[in-house]
């Protein structure tokens, strides 16, 4: 009788393994060295134990023990030493749950995926078989063959060699470490995508933005959203940005700024471009350049604000402003059309009709020097029909013009002027500062001007001098100018006004074609017949 039962036994276990199941459009073929009836999660199951091994095509999964599940028998729990193995796939776990209809493992404890030289270790995965998409929701972290990524949430597609992470998520490559919120990385291109605020630290400097592409091998970038780089001369800034490694270019729009770390300045526009190989950066669109000091900062703007930096590092470069040029300080205002700043020898050299003003003196000449000490005006040089005027405390004009002019300050204030050559002067004497005495008009080659608070104190002739003093009854108007006298008062630059943007010049119009004179035909002469013989 008990030989009966356990041949009975064997033919049923013999059975149950060897049926197939083929409700996904697969057979299910399960094999295992011995079978028992019981329950899981209130569900009727068979327990498989030892050697368990489950064949659905292509995928093959074993394990220690199993449950499959008697009323879907393509549903299983596997248990201990999950191993799973499909076309390039391989994977391995504590425990598992496996849907041979949906194609779906499901793979808990110290969980290792291998994929074609790519490793994912996690506490958790789920697996789409037919899609071969992995998705984990616990810290994962991935090695490849040249880089490392860790986050909180990940998928990755074998198909296509996608990686996806969100939250906490950190890459380590050869060129560079990226953090971001989400992330995602093709295997293939070795490009890294993100569609939150990431950190990227390269040999090339370090990079923000809020969306963007970055190429870890070619280190080619795409940024958008709050962009930025940071390299050690210079932090740029914009809405959108995008670097050349081949190249050494950058270009940045939308809300540009550039700060150069070195010389503490900062230059904002609508477009930038910087050459770094080259050292030389180009800001257009609006573009003002602020240099800072600690008592005060200069404003300069200009249609396009061109920098070099220095071949030597360790000195500063030089700025060139072109077109409609204009600055303001607070002891200091000024416009011309042509500007260059060589900041390593703190001078600025302004040309075509350059104009300043610096508190109550205008100055203008055919070029300009200006001198700085510690950013603040030192000293000022003016060449070409240079003419000074300042108004008094009655609102005479009092004026100075020579063939040069050098003005010396002290703490941004005009304390002297001297003239060299072709001098030419009006001063107004003053009783305190109610009373006009008169009019003092020289003519010397060479003369000296000494300020106080912004006021002429004094007059000194250097050589021989053709002077003479006007009374005030016999002031006319057209004795009070010099020749070639203009206040140009309600053209000094204010702070809005250097700051404002500008509107792009409107093309010339095209000139047409003149056209070619018309050639007068002449009527034809007949020819002359010959006189036959």
């Amino acid at each position: 009788m008990n030989t009966t039962k356990v041949v009975l036994v064997s033919l049923l276990f013999l059975f149950s393994l060897t049926v197939s199941f083929g409700q996904s459009g697969q057979p299910v073929d399960v094999s295992a060295n011995s079978l028992q009836a019981g329950t899981y999660n209130g569900e009727e199951v068979r327990r498989l134990i030892g050697n368990v091994v489950m064949r659905q095509g292509t995928t093959t999964v074993t394990s220690d023990s199993a449950y499959q599940y008697a009323k879907d028998r393509n549903r299983m729990e596997v248990f201990g030493n999950v191993h799973i193995t499909q076309e390039g796939l391989d994977a391995t776990s504590q425990t598992g749950s496996y849907d041979g209809t949906r194609r779906v493992a499901n793979l808990r404890g110290n969980v290792v995926l291998r994929d074609q030289g790519m490793t994912l270790t996690t506490p958790s995965v789920d697996y789409d078989l037919d899609a071969k998409r992995a998705y984990y929701t616990q810290a994962g972290n991935i090695v490849g063959p040249d880089y490392t990524i860790k986050s909180q949430f990940g998928t990755y597609t074998s198909t296509d060699k996608v990686l996806s992470f969100r939250k906490n998520v950190v890459y380590n490559g050869q060129n560079a470490e990226v953090v971001s919120d989400t992330m995602a990385y093709n295997t293939i291109t070795k490009v890294v995508e993100f569609f939150g605020p990431t950190t990227i630290k390269s040999p090339d400097g370090i990079l923000f933005a809020n969306r963007g592409t970055y190429n870890t091998v070619t280190r080619e970038s795409n940024f958008r959203g709050n962009a930025s780089i940071k390299t050690p001369d210079y932090l740029i800034k914009g809405e959108t940005l995008t670097y050349d490694k081949l190249k050494e270019y950058y270009t940045a729009s939308n809300k540009v700024s550039m700060t150069s770390i070195k010389e503490n300045t900062v230059i904002t526009g609508q477009t930038a471009l910087y050459w770094r190989a080259d050292g030389r950066s180009k800001v257009y669109g609006s573009p003002v350049m602020r240099s800072i000091s600690e008592k005060d900062t200069m404003y300069l703007s200009a249609d396009t604000l061109y920098s070099v930096e220095n071949k030597d590092k360790a000195k500063k470069g030089t700025l060139y402003a072109y077109r409609d040029v204009r600055i303001f300080k607070s002891d200091l205002q000024g416009l011309c059309d042509s500007l260059t700043y060589n900041m390593a020898d703190s001078v600025i050299y302004m040309s075509r009709n350059p104009r300043l003003w610096a508190n109550k003196n205008q100055m203008t000449s055919d070029s300009v020097q200006l001198h700085l000490r510690n950013k603040t005006m030192d000293r000022m040089l003016m060449y070409g029909n240079a003419f000074a005027i300042s108004q008094d405390t009655l609102l005479n004009f009092n004026q100075v013009k020579g063939r040069r002019i050098t003005a010396y300050f002290n703490e941004g204030k005009m304390r002297r002027i001297d003239v060299n050559g072709n001098g030419e002067s009006l001063y107004f004497a003053l009783q305190g500062d109610t009373t006009t005495m008169g009019m003092n008009r020289a003519f010397c080659s060479d003369m000296r001007m000494l300020f106080e608070q912004g006021q002429v104190k004094s007059i000194t002739f250097l050589t021989e001098p053709d002077a003479k003093l006007v009374p005030p009854h016999e002031l006319e108007e057209p004795e009070k100018r010099l020749k070639g006298f203009m206040w140009r008062a309600e053209e000094k630059p204010t702070l809005s006004f250097v700051l404002a943007s500008r509107l792009p010049k409107p093309a010339e119009p095209k000139k047409a074609p003149a056209k070619p004179p018309v050639k007068s035909k002449k009527p034809a002469v007949p020819k002359k017949k010959e006189a036959r013989g």
